[in-house]
């Protein structure tokens, strides 16, 4: 029986409160005041190329005058598809690798789950044995229902399709990944949990970032302090990489399926951000305000007056 007298409880314990704690000070100390400087920067950014560089462009061209409206739109694509290209390079890389017994990958596969074998105590298991649990999809998907219904109570119904699509559009892809690598789980044998299906990428791994991530950044565009930001973030950042490592650490993926899935994930989870981005941007436009870049852009409510 696990008791909390026992070492490896209290170190089981204490590890996730070290990371968050961690990740919420580097988050907070180092990056407070990060949201309004990237703010300055970008709207100081966008007036030069709205009224400067794009504006004796549009002089030139008056059909295309109404093109520098959509200045920041652009930006927000750009960053977006650099973030997604990054990702996806990753993933391509492991997907190349993880089968070649000469490579690093490999390698490193092999060496992490025979570590992780040798670490297992009760304390370890209890807790990454909930974090499985939770991250499973139908912990996702119950996440998914609250997130969704907490946004809409709060008349951002926007936000909620948002985290709705995020998390459908990730699991479909994920089974596509599955079928296509068809990447057989570790030995069964070594595993001290059950588990169907292939094993690349991860569903945990990929289904956790997708969901937590598109939460969290739902939550950046609230107008909370940043503290409150930090923490959050720090937070979910802290749920992502327990589910992950779960999986490893109960012997039904490699530390590759991990990676794997995460970087999918963020492929995924930032073309998400910048549809939604540009979508709601685009509306903003629409509604007679040029959107600029940094700023939020909130959700119309629903029993907002309409112009006649």
């Amino acid at each position: 029986m696990t008791t909390l007298s026992d070492p490896a409880s209290l170190l089981a314990a204490a590890l996730p409160v070290a990371f968050f704690l961690a990740v919420w000070a580097a988050l907070y100390f180092a990056f407070d005041g990060l949201g309004t400087g990237l703010e300055a920067m970008a709207r100081r950014a966008s007036a030069k190329v709205v009224r400067g560089w794009l504006a004796k462009w549009a002089l030139a061209h008056p059909r295309w005058q109404g093109l520098r409206s959509y200045a920041p739109i652009f930006l927000v694509l750009a960053l977006g598809g650099i973030a997604a290209f990054a990702a996806g390079e990753a993933f391509v890389e492991l997907a190349e690798h993880f089968r070649l017994t000469t490579s690093s990958v490999y390698r490193a596969d092999h060496a992490v789950n025979a570590a992780f074998q040798n670490l297992r105590s009760p304390g370890y298991t209890t807790l990454l044995d909930a974090a499985t649990i939770a991250g499973s999809p139908l912990g996702m998907a119950l996440v998914v229902v609250v997130a969704a219904g907490v946004l809409l109570l709060r008349k951002q119904p926007a936000s909620a399709v948002f985290v709705l699509a995020a998390a459908a559009g990730g699991a479909l892809l994920n089974l596509g990944l599955k079928a296509i690598f068809e990447r057989v789980r570790p030995p069964a044998a070594n595993a001290i949990a059950a588990a169907q299906g292939y094993s690349f990428p991860s569903g945990h791994a990929m289904g956790s970032l997708i969901v937590l991530g598109s939460i969290g950044y739902v939550a950046l565009r609230l107008p909370l302090r940043w503290k409150v930001k930090s923490a959050v973030l720090a937070a979910l950042a802290t749920a992502v990489v327990l589910v992950g490592l779960s999986r490893v650490y109960l012997g039904v993926h490699w530390l590759s399926d991990i990676a794997g899935g995460w970087s999918a994930g963020a492929v995924w989870l930032a073309t998400a951000t910048v549809a939604f981005e540009t979508l709601q941007r685009i509306r903003q436009l629409r509604r007679g305000a040029p959107p600029s870049l940094g700023t939020d852009v909130p959700d119309e409510p629903a029993d907002r007056p309409r112009k006649a």
